[in-house]
């Protein structure tokens, strides 16, 4: 992996892979063609990426399966795609090749063997929205909703970590009545103040169509806020222009009366490595247009479920000025549940980023709970309020936990984990370590259960991470002052300080300026 002088990853320049040897800057920049250049299959992914013929013939595999079952699981624009790293199954990170870990781009946008395994640790629509919408409006908050104006196929690049299956259906707007009936109950339920306008992805509807639903929001008095949900600026961000933005700006407030609605956007940034130039410019555009962008991360076993990888993640995307928002637990859901990372483990490295990175790049961290639960708030605290004199990470905790839900709602031994028998659990790890070519890559953390559905153990937690103060400033890149603290208070190297700033140029200026006839 290298980096520019600004931090920014450097994807490969995309006229030097196979499959767009030919392709003009103009076109690569034309967001009509990205689109209609997507890879969709094998034969275009191996252009791309180095793949051995087993490695492609179990993504085939896994593609038809998914087919077979109605879903569509694969589509990345050229712009994502080009962020891989040429081999994928021994990517390099911070100068050094990884054994331990494949491509996270790799990872999150092709479909894998593991896509299929472990058949019923999760359900396939786990967050029973169908359950709780009117139309195309979907509330489990007294104040909020989101507004479903996209097809979950409408999206630029499938997300293989994605809590919603994606059909064959490649229509992309939801239907107009459905949209219609949505925006009457905000207009009705006069305590919604703030919607998220959503899918799939609310920026790969028609212009048409989501200028009409602003200007439809825009009517309604008591809503204050509008939220974009898109992941549009980290995986097709030439799409974001002037013209586009101007008239979210103007549609969004066209009929409001009073103080404008505020108007900002959520996007979705997993791991550093889709911190680019091109995403900067792209966020620079919309904020020059007034607007702020948050990012919702998802804790990814095998993506950036690794203390440096998050802390390189939440300060890069804020240094391009998104804000880290929500760090979200991985939905337990079918065909994904091998992305799940243990709470605790969350926890620890929450635990251990605060103090080490600034407070406005450390976002919460929450589960949003299966069946209209909502979010379940999990971060740590340094105060030991009930007096119970432990912490987060002196021993491994159980696989469930008691729940309470913002509502008064009490949830008994949730799991956040998905569940396996011990053969299914060895028939996956025997494909995936083939898949991949060696073992230790592939560690879901699963609950293995025997034919009655008891518990017998947990795979892969066998310790906890450990943090010491030394290791932390070392994988943070930061200077020591002492044996293992960086300087966190000048006072310390004050001679140091002095002997230096009286040898500096800034010192030889001072001196200049009070010795100047013109001094006042």
């Amino acid at each position: 992996m290298t980096y520019n002088e600004d931090f920014l990853y450097r994807p490969r320049k995309y006229n030097t892979i196979e499959l767009w040897k030919d392709v003009t800057e103009e076109q690569w920049r034309d967001p009509a063609w990205q689109r209609k250049n997507s890879i969709r299959s094998v034969d275009q992914l191996k252009q791309v990426i180095k793949l051995n013929p087993h490695q492609e013939a179990e993504i085939r595999r896994t593609i038809g399966t998914m087919r077979q079952e109605g879903k569509e699981p694969f589509r990345i624009t050229p712009y994502y795609a080009s962020l891989m790293q040429e081999d994928p199954f021994n990517p390099v990170f911070f100068g050094e090749v990884s054994k331990k870990r494949l491509d996270p781009v790799f990872w999150q946008s092709v479909p894998t063997p593991a896509n299929l395994m472990f058949p019923d640790a999760g359900v396939e629509g786990a967050m029973s929205e169908g359950s709780r919408s009117y139309g195309a409006a979907y509330q489990r908050y007294p104040n909020r909703l989101a507004l479903f104006v996209a097809e979950n196929t409408s999206c630029a690049s499938y997300c293989v970590h994605c809590q919603r299956a994606k059909s064959l259906d490649t229509t992309a707007d939801v239907n107009s009545r459905e949209v219609d009936k949505g925006i009457f109950y905000i207009s009705y339920n006069r305590n919604i103040n703030e919607v998220l306008v959503t899918g799939g992805d609310a920026l790969m509807i028609s212009f048409k169509r989501l200028k009409y639903i602003l200007e439809e929001l825009s009517r309604i008095p008591h809503l204050r806020v509008i939220r974009i949900a898109t992941r549009v600026p980290v995986v097709l961000p030439m799409l974001i222009n002037d013209e586009l933005l101007e008239m979210i700006k103007v549609s969004s407030n066209r009929y409001n009366k009073g103080i404008g609605k505020y108007v900002y956007f959520m996007t979705h940034i997993n791991h550093f490595q889709e911190v680019t130039a091109d995403l900067a410019e792209a966020v620079r555009k919309i904020t020059s247009h007034g607007f702020t962008i948050r990012n919702q991360t998802v804790l990814l076993n095998h993506v950036n479920d690794h203390y440096r990888t998050l802390a390189e993640t939440f300060r890069r995307m804020f240094w391009i000025v998104v804000h880290p928002y929500y760090l979200l637990q991985c939905h337990k859901e079918k065909g994904i549940v091998h992305f799940i990372t243990p709470i605790q483990v969350g926890k620890i490295y929450m635990k251990h980023l605060q103090g080490w990175i600034s407070g406005t790049t450390v976002p919460r961290y929450a589960a949003n709970i299966e069946g209209g639960g909502g979010k379940v708030v999990l971060m740590p605290s340094g105060h030991d309020t009930l007096n119970l004199d432990s912490t987060i990470d002196e021993k491994i905790s159980e696989s469930y936990a008691n729940v309470f839900t913002w509502d008064h709602k009490k949830i008994m031994m949730y799991e956040a984990l998905g569940r396996a028998t011990r053969e299914e659990y060895n028939e996956a790890m025997q494909i995936m370590d083939s898949f991949i070519g060696r073992k230790g890559v592939f560690l879901p953390k699963i609950i293995i259960v025997d034919g009655k559905g008891n518990h017998l153990e947990t795979t892969n937690r066998t310790r906890l991470p450990t943090f010491e103060r030394s290791k932390k400033a070392k994988l943070l890149d930061y200077e020591l002052f002492d044996a293992d603290m960086p300087l966190t208070n000048p006072v310390d190297a004050h001679d140091e300080l002095e002997a230096a700033f009286s040898k500096s140029k800034r010192s030889e200026e001072h001196t200049s300026e009070l010795q100047s006839p013109n001094t006042i």
